[in-house]
């Protein structure tokens, strides 16, 4: 539109006219938001369709292997197979079918996750499958990064940062570096991702959230006093801590010794006991 000519006494000035596009501003942008929304649900259902065909393929690949043996072998064959048959499909390397079948190997008996799986991208999935080793671990990243939206650098970021770790053997004196990690963290710890993940009061306190998230260490690194030697087991070490009470050791939670951080879950400071222990086991398994 041109400029609308204005006269002031003899002076004759411009009045510059709103653009089309700038008198209607705000419905532009609804449009846009509506264009955006749409790509946003349309990439989502395409996710969740990707990820439930991978579990599904999975399985398939899982009860194979149990029923007619299939290895590695039929695996590539397979992957060639799909290859040859289907050249535009992408993403069914014999490399990527395993991790398919150890993708639903890994989260099969956990039905209340399987969602959250779906709400990730295969390569999230993937981090927390690689990268985290405890099934606690695996939980807490899956459920935070799904509540966070986390783009996969900034899982791989937290995940490298051991953030589990941190949070899950360290006590209130914790929380400092956390929020410099991720500022929203003590608001983060309240909401009900974490407390459904530890069954946490919502009023709870940091010591809570240590002693629920030790526990759930302990569950998957705890080996009975009188349980039968592990391969791994000396007089001096023991795979899994055979600690009577974890939480009271003087080595708990140092890397290279405590069973419930070490990734091997090998304890190489185990009771003062032990080693009679040890030998009464070992004369029990040789009767």
């Amino acid at each position: 539109m041109p400029p609308r000519k204005s006269r002031s006494g003899s002076a004759m000035t411009l009045v510059a006219m709103p653009s089309p596009a700038s008198a209607h501003e705000a419905c532009f942008q609804t449009v846009l938001k509506m264009i955006e929304t749409a790509r946003a649900r349309a990439f989502h259902a395409v996710n969740t369709e990707l990820i439930d065909l991978y579990w599904r393929l999975g399985g398939f690949i899982t009860s194979r292997i149990a029923s007619d043996g299939w290895g590695k072998a039929t695996i590539i064959s397979l992957a060639a197979y799909i290859r040859r048959h289907s050249p535009n499909a992408r993403g069914f390397s014999a490399q990527n079918l395993w991790r398919m079948r150890q993708f639903y190997e890994t989260w099969r008996g956990d039905k209340k996750l399987s969602a959250l799986l779906r709400e990730l991208s295969w390569t999230n999935n993937l981090f927390i499958l690689g990268k985290c080793k405890r099934p606690e671990e695996r939980e807490f990243y899956l459920r935070l990064a799904t509540r966070e939206k986390w783009p996969s650098r900034q899982l791989e970021r937290q995940i490298d940062s051991a953030l589990f770790e941190r949070v899950a053997l360290s006590p209130a004196k914790l929380s400092a570096p956390l929020r410099e990690l991720h500022p929203q963290a003590a608001d983060a710890f309240k909401d009900s991702y974490l407390v459904e993940f530890l069954q946490l009061p919502r009023n709870h306190s940091e010591a809570d959230l240590h002693r629920r998230l030790l526990a759930k260490l302990i569950m998957n690194n705890k080996a009975a006093w009188s349980a039968p030697l592990h391969p791994i087991d000396t007089e001096k070490q023991t795979f899994g801590c055979r600690h009577t009470n974890p939480d009271i050791c003087s080595r708990a939670g140092i890397e290279s010794v405590c069973a419930l951080v070490r990734q091997d879950k090998i304890c190489t400071s185990p009771p003062q006991r032990w080693p009679t222990q040890f030998q009464n086991l070992k004369a029990a398994k040789k009767k």
